[in-house]
């Protein structure tokens, strides 16, 4: 019998994510995931998700202070201990993956680099130094295959980085915050729509809420929430206290209860300005809820207009009224949306499959054919 592939995921951040796709990828390969204490608690409850193979979860307490002194350097044992024939990390702009990279390449154990944003966003959002721009520098110069989310993904990294050699791969993201195995996905609160995550201006929040004015002038009956942390909660917070038909969510929220507002809402607004992947798409899907959002980046690659969500172009508040209007006052255009979003997530965002996507390209990094 040919040795299992031994695949290591280091993640001190994309906790959920990190998890998901390890529990998809055990089902073919030996698989150790390192994670980062305080991104795991913050994240979705991992003991509720359904694993049907077995892999190995190590936590540590990843930070510069306290507890880092032994955490740091722990993990990267936990990688390197293990053996594998394939490291998978996250591209994110910061010292603990950087220094584990440092580490393992003079080792030759091939890494596969996972980009969520080839380009820094617009207007906030994942920001960029010189400091961090020299991680992912880094980061990109040592792996030998890097996957983004989609097609666009990949034209906008070739265009950040034209001098990689490596593999460029589509690798899709995932569903995210789905309900427990067993439970049941409960009904939409009435018109409700959600907007949720990090309040930076690139997700479009001033455009959601120009389009919610329309609708109240054009009598459409709704309801909003607008959920999550950040500067555009601060900048926009008084006109939205003003508003009687949006409530607004200024806190750390829960896993349960987050899962709890998604399922609440009839459609989720993503009227990105601009956008790689998103992971407020990828709960949507996650809980069969629909989207508008604006056709940017690679969303396109997982909205279908009119099949699984509505598509508007970025920046443009009466094409998302008008959009938001169709999904609230048709019935049967909701409930079609509804569908295709949760063939979506067991389709294109199965993490299942998106394991066996990867799998080609781990086994021809340690020299393998694939079974």
């Amino acid at each position: 019998m040919a040795k299992r592939l031994r695949v290591a995921i280091y993640a001190p951040h994309f906790a959920e994510y990190s998890y998901r796709l390890a529990s998809g990828l055990a089902r073919h390969c030996d698989v150790r995931l390192a994670l980062n204490r305080k991104d795991a608690n913050q994240q979705w409850e991992l003991a509720d998700i359904a694993v049907t193979a077995p892999f190995e979860t190590r936590v540590r307490d990843l930070s510069l202070r306290r507890g880092g002194a032994i955490g740091i350097p722990a993990s990267f044992l936990d990688i390197i201990s293990f053996r594998p024939d394939v490291i998978h990390c996250h591209e994110v702009p910061e010292i603990y993956t950087s220094r584990l990279i440092q580490l393992i390449r003079p080792l030759g154990i091939p890494l596969v680099l996972t980009v969520h944003d080839a380009i820094p966003h617009s207007e906030g959002g994942s920001g960029t130094s010189p400091r961090e721009d020299s991680w992912r520098g880094r980061m990109r110069a040592a792996a030998s295959v890097v996957t983004t989310h989609g097609e666009s993904c990949i034209a906008d990294f070739r265009r950040a980085s034209p001098d990689f050699k490596g593999e460029t791969v589509s690798s899709m993201h995932g569903v995210l915050m789905v309900p427990p195995a067993g439970s049941a996905v409960t009904a939409p609160e009435a018109a409700r729509i959600l907007f949720f995550g990090r309040m930076w201006a690139y997700k479009g929040l001033d455009v959601f809420i120009d389009a919610l004015d329309m609708l109240a002038r054009r009598g459409v009956a709704h309801e909003a929430i607008v959920a999550g942390r950040g500067p555009e909660m601060t900048r926009l917070g008084a006109r939205m206290e003003a508003m009687p038909t949006v409530k607004t969510i200024n806190a750390y929220i829960s896993p349960a209860d987050t899962g709890r507002l998604f399922q609440s809402a009839t459609v989720v607004a993503l009227p990105y300005k601009d956008a790689t992947q998103s992971g407020v798409l990828a709960s949507a899907y996650g809980n069969s809820r629909p989207v508008v959002a604006s056709a940017t980046g690679g969303i396109p690659d997982v909205v279908t207009d009119d099949v699984n969500g509505l598509l508007v172009p970025p920046g443009d508040a009466t094409a998302l009224a008008d959009a938001l209007e169709r999904v609230l006052t048709s019935k049967p255009l909701a409930e079609t949306l509804t569908e295709g979003a949760r063939q979506t997530a067991a389709g294109l965002l199965n993490w299942d499959r998106i394991a066996e996507g990867l799998l080609g390209s781990y086994h021809k990094l340690a020299g393998r054919t694939v079974s």
